[in-house]
């Protein structure tokens, strides 16, 4: 895996801009601190503005990227949009909901190769929780699990309703192998109850799509390739 570059900035209400950018390794998921040149010393992003409310970013990397977010005390406190460079669009993009920056708040991304075929799903429920689902190569029939706790989708959030969704898989050749419009939501029959469609960030940034898909016990999301 190879060292490349990851940037991005997030905007607060107030009119500041936090510039980011950190050399992270392709496949590890790492801190994304602040940009040196504008701040003096790489800081973690609630150490560096306490107190002030991010309501849009963007986060980007050289060739591929699967996710970011800010972590709380060891739980993902927002989901930050993400792309590739020169495919940004017209961000920044707006967060689900403003968020408000507390010491020890660290931005976390994990950026891929163009090749690699990592999928993760982003939610946001109806009782304002977020979520990451991933799956280390969208092949076949596969199913996105919980980052931090390997579980199921039904036994994350049960009882809840993901209202706010969006899905990278790779590359666009990568993406273009994946069946069924994107990634269902399986119920206990197996049958589909909703999905969320899957993206490049190689072709356009990747933001939150409206959705309203149920979640009970035993249900699970499922990924479809033809190859």
């Amino acid at each position: 895996m190879a060292n490349v570059n990851v940037s991005g900035i997030l905007n607060c209400s107030d009119g500041t801009t936090i510039p980011l950018e950190a050399t992270l390794t392709e496949g590890t998921e790492t801190n994304l601190t602040t940009a040196t040149e504008y701040t003096v010393a790489a800081s973690n992003v609630g150490d560096f503005a306490p107190g002030k409310t991010v309501i849009s970013a963007t986060i980007q990397a050289d060739h591929n990227i699967a996710y970011a977010y800010i972590l709380r005390q060891g739980l993902i406190a927002t989901i930050l949009p993400v792309s590739v460079k020169g495919v940004s669009g017209n961000g920044p993009f707006m967060l689900c909901v403003p968020f408000t920056l507390q010491p020890g708040d660290i931005v976390r991304a994990t950026a891929n190769t163009a090749a690699d075929r990592e999928a993760a799903v982003c939610v946001y429920t109806n009782q304002g929780v977020y979520r990451i689902f991933k799956v280390d190569t969208a092949s076949g029939n596969v199913e996105p699990v919980d980052l931090q706790t390997g579980n199921s989708v039904g036994d994350t959030l049960q009882g809840q309703v993901i209202t706010k969704a969006f899905c990278t898989a790779g590359s666009l050749a990568n993406t273009e192998l994946v069946d069924n419009g994107g990634c269902l939501m399986l119920n206990e029959k197996g049958m589909p109850v909703g999905v969320v469609v899957a993206n490049a960030p190689a072709v356009a940034p990747v933001i939150w799509s409206d959705v309203r898909i149920p979640c009970s016990l035993n249900y699970t999301w499922r990924i479809s390739s033809s190859a």
